[in-house]
């Protein structure tokens, strides 16, 4: 349990809650266990807020407290037990998995299906519509029931999606629901891998792709899937669309594009570059009334700079776009002052 808490306050350790907690550990460590022991032990209430990027989610944040449980749980066999059957294409909230991992497999298909079959080939773009709040209790207990044969631990997990309100909806912001949402999506993985036959297929959390020679089949395939989905009382989204190969593929905020010789480059999708212009722009307007110290756009524009050179060459007119926007703006806003120093302005 207590290396449990240590994982849990990696890169969190400058929160209040977290320093208060962590400061008298061994004795919430041993009263924790004790609760379990004695049966006694039930979830905390969850902090709720909102997030707006990349877009719009209302996360249900789990307490230090109950996330020092679920990761004594998962370390204890709990999380093996959830993905030991999933598929390796399955890329988020896993150990060695995540953004990086699905760029790079995104890569691998993309090539291997250009030295199987050319640049000709068609996408189907699938995204499932409001997966976490759409989520029966019934349905995620059914998936967890599945792939949990401990009891007790069974029945922890039962206890945290029943502390979502009513019937329908998982929180998002904790490690075990997530684990839950990637598991309930997990038999439609395997009816596409092997009933439906795709080879190149990839999914992150709610957002999938599949690419194939055949246009028609693709559509079969949509309609497959959409059975599958009602079967669990879930719909995809109106974003589902196939279109042709040689557009490129939409995925987790890139657009992968296949060059003549069968190489992938990543580009920025449009909204991704515009979303940043205008932040960039609302940065400088706080500088420029005290509200942010002056520097702190230009800090957040090399962050951004830095994340966008994970495609390299192929960000380069992105970059210079922004860059050439932020030095426009910067001119705008400060007008005779841009010239001056930091120091100067404080």
């Amino acid at each position: 349990m207590r290396r449990a808490l240590n994982r849990c306050c990696r890169n969190v350790r400058w929160k209040d809650s977290v320093i208060g907690y962590e400061l008298h550990a061994a004795q919430h460590t041993h009263e924790l266990i004790d609760e379990i022991r004695t049966g006694t032990y039930r979830l905390s209430p969850y902090q709720k807020f909102t997030i707006f990027e990349p877009k719009r989610r209302d996360i249900v944040a789990t307490r230090i407290r109950d996330r020092q449980v679920q990761m004594a749980l998962c370390e204890g066999g709990l999380y093996q037990d959830f993905v030991e059957h999933f598929i390796y294409d399955n890329c988020a909230c896993q150990k060695g998995k995540g953004t990086e991992f699905a760029i790079r497999r995104m890569k691998i298909h993309m090539a291997n299906y250009h030295r199987e079959h050319g640049a000709d080939g068609w996408v189907l773009q699938g995204d499932v519509k409001h997966f976490f709040p759409s989520t029966r209790h019934d349905v995620a207990k059914a998936a967890v029931a599945k792939r949990i044969s401990d009891p007790k631990a069974r029945q922890y997990v039962f206890n945290v999606i029943d502390s979502f309100d009513g019937d329908m909806g998982i929180g998002l912001g904790s490690q075990i629901s997530q684990l839950v949402e990637l598991s309930v999506l997990d038999d439609m993985d395997h009816f596409i891998k092997e009933k439906l036959g795709i080879k190149h297929y990839i999914r992150y959390m709610d957002d999938f792709r599949l690419i194939h020679e055949d246009r028609d089949y693709l559509v079969y395939c949509k309609n497959e899937i959409e059975k599958h989905l009602a079967e669990i009382h879930l719909e995809l989204n109106h974003k589902t669309c196939i279109h042709p190969l040689r557009q490129g593929v939409k995925f987790i905020q890139w657009r992968f594009m296949l060059t003549k010789t069968g190489g992938v480059i990543m580009k920025m999708i449009n909204k991704k570059v515009n979303k940043e212009k205008q932040r960039l722009k609302k940065l400088l307007l706080k500088e420029k009334s005290g509200d942010l110290a002056y520097g702190t756009a230009e800090q957040s524009l090399q962050s951004w700079e830095a994340n966008a050179l994970r495609g390299n060459g192929a960000t380069f007119y992105q970059r210079k776009s922004v860059r050439n926007y932020f030095e426009r703006k910067k001119d705008e806003i400060y007008g005779d002052e841009s010239g001056k120093t930091a120091e100067s302005r404080t």
